[in-house]
């Protein structure tokens, strides 16, 4: 069971158009079941962690934007549980400046790297690269909303606490 302690910390998360949630989210079910894994939604994180959900919902309430669409630059894995198997995303203007919105709220962090993660698990590198080799991305992602999500619990126990969908 992955486990975050200590008091309420929250992620922003970039929420995938309704076609492409059922397409990742159908590989992150499969992937947890084959794994033995927990499930969750499907998202990009933009910034994590944040502490101060009010000042997060304002910045999400001045947020005037369409959906919008992210290149995949290819699928990668790493040792970084939260990164076991993922998406690697291009940066482009956009997801810079709705990290920069929040970044510039936040304590310093890490550099961004924008991805989608389809498995949480340690693993060996060999089993992971096995399911980099057996996956295939599309051309691209399509965003259409944010969220903040309640992360202080297990993986099962996150919760969405705010949203907003552009139209």
């Amino acid at each position: 069971m992955l486990r975050i302690t200590g008091h309420p910390k929250y992620s922003i998360w970039l929420l995938p158009s309704k076609n492409d949630h059922k397409l990742i989210y159908n590989k992150i079910e499969e992937l947890s079941k084959v794994y033995n894994s927990e499930s969750f939604q499907p998202h990009c994180t933009l910034i994590s962690p944040v502490y101060d959900i009010e000042l997060a919902k304002d910045i999400i309430h001045d947020i005037d934007i369409n959906p919008f669409r992210v290149k995949p630059i290819k699928l990668n894995q790493s040792s970084n549980i939260w990164k076991t198997v993922f998406i690697e995303l291009e940066k482009n203007e956009l997801l810079n400046q709705l990290y920069q919105l929040f970044q510039n709220k936040q304590p310093p962090n890490e550099d961004f790297v924008p991805h989608i993660s389809l498995i949480y698990k340690t693993m060996k590198e060999k089993e992971r690269m096995g399911i980099v080799d057996s996956l295939r991305i599309q051309q691209f992602y399509e965003f259409s909303g944010i969220a903040i999500i309640d992360t202080s619990k297990a993986v099962e126990h996150w919760k969405t606490v705010y949203e907003v969908f552009w139209n």
